[in-house]
């Protein structure tokens, strides 16, 4: 999901140009819902197609998706992206339920490739209608913006890709010494690797959680003069996450700015493999208070992959589950209130 900056939509072709704008890369094999409320965009969400043979077992998350659009959105717009026999059952599923909860659907957009149909029961043209991006005020309104859609999903992975090579080498040595530090500084003597999945000895040294505040602190220090960490800083800083109160104090004061986006995403690809869970999983909780739902997902995804347990990362996946929107989910977690 996506909790999208202002775009002006006026006719069917600007949804078509401003899809890819408002998920963050191009879809392929989706159907892209447009949640509106009082004629103002609150997110967009994104679902895999079914394929044909599987559109029965489409009526579940059909309904799960309708029910959790409508707690924001008194309409929705369904634009789907594939062959007619995939997106034409998709959307019916979907629209059905929408309706049914009156949740009205204005527009119904099938595109494949520089043409679109209109599936919602005005006259179709069986060619389609060919649509110029260049045409829309759309994409320069994005760039005024600063949003530039990436290629496919794909290449939203490929953002936060490990790093290879002799800089991973130089990692590796740089985390290897910066661990042996903090196990030095734990009383108890234990491995501080067993904190990688957020199970860090019990009451840890407050010596241990003010350096790493600080760390974290002097991170996002950098962050907005646009440094780049050394691998010494990245490696203490990977290390000290494993401490719970550490992590959350990073994602507590994390503001969803550009400046910590661009630090969480390069200290996830530098982080050794071990050590990846804590900061690509405070990479999605950024991109989901800048409402990227797309990179949230992905950065949640290599959390996962880090470690299947991760709490956090559990979390935060229960509420873009549940559409919790940002602002709730920063509110509920500094004690503020939303307007």
């Amino acid at each position: 999901m996506v909790a999208p900056r202002t775009l002006r939509l006026t006719s069917r072709d600007d949804i078509v140009v401003a899809v890819p704008y408002l998920l963050g890369f191009h879809p392929t094999d989706s159907l892209v819902c447009i949640a509106l409320d009082d004629r103002r965009i609150r997110f967009v969400a994104r679902l895999d197609l079914p394929e044909p043979s599987e559109i029965d077992d489409f009526a579940e998350p059909a309904a799960h998706t309708a029910t959790l659009l409508a707690r924001y959105a008194s309409a929705v717009i369904l634009v789907g992206y594939g062959g007619c026999d995939r997106v034409a059952p998709a959307t019916a599923a979907l629209s059905a339920e929408l309706q049914s909860i009156d949740v009205t659907v204005p527009e119904v957009l099938r595109v494949d490739g520089d043409r679109y149909w209109c599936l919602c029961g005005a006259p179709a043209c069986a060619d389609g209608v060919a649509y110029d991006p260049s045409a829309s005020r759309v994409p320069a309104e994005a760039v005024y913006l600063g949003i530039a859609p990436l290629p496919d999903r794909a290449a939203l992975q490929d953002l936060i890709s490990p790093i290879t090579g002799p800089p991973r080498e130089r990692m590796r040595a740089a985390t290897d010494t910066a661990l042996r530090r903090l196990a030095g500084m734990l009383t108890d003597g234990r491995d501080p690797t067993v904190a990688a999945g957020g199970q860090s000895p019990s009451s840890p040294p407050e010596q241990v959680v003010t350096d790493g505040v600080t760390a974290v602190r002097q991170a996002y220090e950098s962050a907005v003069r646009g440094d780049v960490l050394s691998d010494d800083d990245v490696a203490w800083l990977t290390a000290v996450l494993m401490v719970p109160e550490v992590r959350d104090h990073a994602w507590i004061t994390g503001d969803g700015s550009d400046a910590q986006r661009r630090l969480w995403t390069d200290v996830t690809r530098r982080a050794t493999p071990g050590l990846s869970a804590a900061p690509a999983c405070l990479l999605a909780v950024t991109a989901y208070l800048d409402g990227d739902g797309a990179l949230a997902r992905i950065g949640l995804d290599r959390a996962l992959d880090a470690d299947p347990d991760y709490r956090l990362a559990h979390l935060l996946g229960q509420a873009l589950q549940a559409g919790v929107p940002p602002q709730v989910w920063q509110a509920a977690i500094t004690g503020t209130t939303t307007e």
